[in-house]
């Protein structure tokens, strides 16, 4: 079988399960990612990244699957949500304040400690059905990049896993 990239742990384990099976030649398993950057503009910011996110999809090519999108940084956050004026002020207050304010140890500059705790709550990635090329999304569900230490330029991995 032919592969491009690299191979994971899943398409490995299915590879060994399909070994005289006669379904070898029908498996692509091929893990496609593209990087994309994403700048903010402030030091709290929700960011809608659907848009960019549905380009990476569509330029990989792949129709059916899974997408996972993964940001590359501890000071900032994948999920979704409403992407509608006020909805993200709410979800940073929201996050702000489950913080405690306790006496932070962390290492390098303990003032920053509440946006690595706020990323860390939130997770680095997320995973979305594809479906004839397109995120299969709710009607006002969008994908959200949460800067918690901007203004930065973020990379975010988007990695399509075949159907």
């Amino acid at each position: 079988m032919k592969r491009e990239g690299r191979p994971g742990l899943i398409a490995r384990d299915v590879d060994q399960a399909a070994k005289g099976s006669g379904i070898e030649e029908d498996l692509d398993l091929t893990l496609s990612t593209q990087r994309i950057s994403i700048k903010s503009r402030r030091d709290k910011q929700v960011i809608d990244i659907t848009d960019n996110v549905e380009r990476a999809v569509a330029s990989l090519g792949k129709k059916e699957g899974l997408c996972n999108v993964f940001v590359l940084h501890t000071t900032a956050g994948i999920t979704t949500g409403e992407a509608i004026e006020g909805t993200d002020e709410d979800l940073m207050e929201t996050l702000e304040r489950i913080i405690p304010e306790i006496r932070f140890r962390h290492a390098h500059d303990p003032s920053h400690a509440p946006d690595h705790m706020i990323s860390s709550i939130l997770g680095p990635s997320l995973t979305v059905p594809i479906h004839n090329g397109k995120l299969i999304l709710g009607t006002w569900q969008r994908v959200l990049l949460v800067e918690c230490n901007g203004p930065r330029e973020r990379d975010v991995a988007v990695t399509v896993v075949p159907a």
